[in-house]
């Protein structure tokens, strides 16, 4: 029988590495610089390399690890990748946490754990459980105090929050994603969502839509060859 580990109890041991690494490297604030927490804490080599076709590619020599990015639109998504790295590279200390053996990382865990390490590593619960409900859970705020992360990363970090919502991601006019923390959810947007997402795109301005039971907040994430909104969606249960 497969090795199981609870999720809580393996975000709870991710959230207090990264807690960990953040007060090594004395780090007291957010926004987390990824490439320079690598640099000048890990000994890592960060490199652009032009040639690069993957998004990040690894490499471990002269006793340091040697990350090369290939070039990207943002500088949130080099973020994410060396985000990801720090995770892959400490993965064996991760495990040796969790009292996982190698063997059986793999058969229990479905979500990688170098993911789990990146979002959190950017978006560090130990900052974001207080500041999501101090700026009224309005992404581009955050995104201003969490300017390494994306969006689109600050989003689904919302889930992991104790207040259910539904996060839903529109890239060109089609749903990408769409989860939540607490309720069942349907691939077909709400009429209150609809109209909502409809105000975001017309006026690519934030929205707020309230109807029928649900209370949508909407945020645009657009540019000149991509549009994108970003919907949050409550609703309130009867009973």
């Amino acid at each position: 029988m497969p090795f199981e580990l609870p999720r809580d109890d393996l975000v709870a041991q991710v959230d207090a590495a990264v807690t960990d690494l953040l007060a090594a490297a004395r780090i007291a604030a957010p926004p987390v610089d990824a490439i320079a927490l690598a640099q000048g804490h890990l000994g890592m080599v960060v490199c652009l390399d032009k040639r690069q076709t993957q998004r990040g590619r690894v490499q471990r020599g002269a006793g340091s690890r040697q990350i090369y990015l290939r070039p990207e639109p943002t500088v949130e998504r080099h973020q994410w990748t060396v985000a990801h790295e720090i995770g892959e590279h400490l993965k064996p200390a991760l495990l040796n946490r969790l009292g996982v053996e190698p063997v059986e990382a793999r058969a229990m865990m479905g979500e990688s754990l170098a993911n789990l390490f990146a979002h959190r590593l950017l978006v560090p619960t130990c900052w974001f459980a207080d500041d999501a409900p101090d700026f009224d859970h309005d992404l581009l705020a955050l995104k201003e105090r969490y300017a390494t992360a994306s969006h689109e990363v600050l989003a689904w970090r919302l889930l992991d929050l104790p207040e259910p919502c539904i996060i839903t991601i529109i890239d060109n006019d089609r749903i990408h994603r769409r989860r939540s923390n607490a309720w069942p959810t349907r691939r077909e947007l709400s009429a209150a969502e609809q109209e909502c997402r409809r105000r975001v795109a017309l006026h690519g301005q934030p929205e707020r839509v309230v109807a029928d039971c649900w209370t949508v907040y909407g945020w645009p994430v657009h540019t000149a060859e991509w549009k994108r909104e970003i919907l949050r969606s409550v609703v309130e249960m009867d009973g």
